[in-house]
């Protein structure tokens, strides 16, 4: 049976040594062995909060790049007088929110499988498997962003944005370890099996 380990399933064995008593009454230590789920070091609390101040700068100045290049376009066009009128503010503000907002984290994460600020802080999104996400969990991992106080579930180990869909962040020093454990512990049970 081949299946995928997933980052939350890697098994570590160690040791820990323990007082007993011996036939004497006196104590000795014994060495026991043991196994345990490994403990995965996601990014959680204020070093995600670090991200996303950091991508909310980044996001301000996409906004700046692509309102300029708005700008050039309706200009060549001539077609300026709509972007004036109020209710065009209003679809501004709807194009920001529902489209460039997440369409900013679609665009990085799921070519560079980090946005901007956590590239900057060594950060990387991952699959439960340790892999690339796919297309569908980075869409639907963007849109959880617009999740009216999306942004504090981040405070807590998995935001609301990774929990939905099934992906972590971890820091990117972190991948290789996680990946040869995976590689360990798959190769160790088509051994068993």
């Amino acid at each position: 049976m081949n299946t995928k380990t997933k980052i939350t399933e890697i098994k570590e064995s160690y040791i820990k040594k323990a007082r007993v008593k011996n036939a004497l009454g006196g104590s000795t230590f014994e060495e026991k062995s043991f196994v345990r789920y490994k403990e995965v070091a996601y990014v959680d609390g204020w070093p995600r909060f670090g991200h996303f101040m950091l991508d909310r700068i980044f996001f301000y100045i996409f906004l700046l790049v692509l309102g300029v290049a708005g700008g050039l376009f309706t200009a060549l066009i001539g077609e300026a007088g709509f972007w004036t009128s109020e209710s065009s503010s209003i679809i501004i503000n709807l194009l920001t929110y529902l489209v460039f907002y997440p369409g900013y984290y679609l665009i990085f994460e799921f070519g560079l499988q980090s946005s901007p600020g956590k590239l900057v802080l060594g950060r990387i999104v991952v699959n439960e498997y340790g892999e690339k996400p796919t297309f569908m969990q980075i869409l639907g991992r963007s849109y959880a962003r617009v999740v009216p106080f999306e942004v504090f579930s981040c405070l807590s180990e998995l935001g609301w944005h990774d929990k939905w869909s099934e992906t972590f962040v971890i820091r990117k020093k972190d991948l290789l370890e996680l990946q040869l454990a995976i590689k360990a512990q798959e190769f160790g049970n088509n051994e068993e099996g």
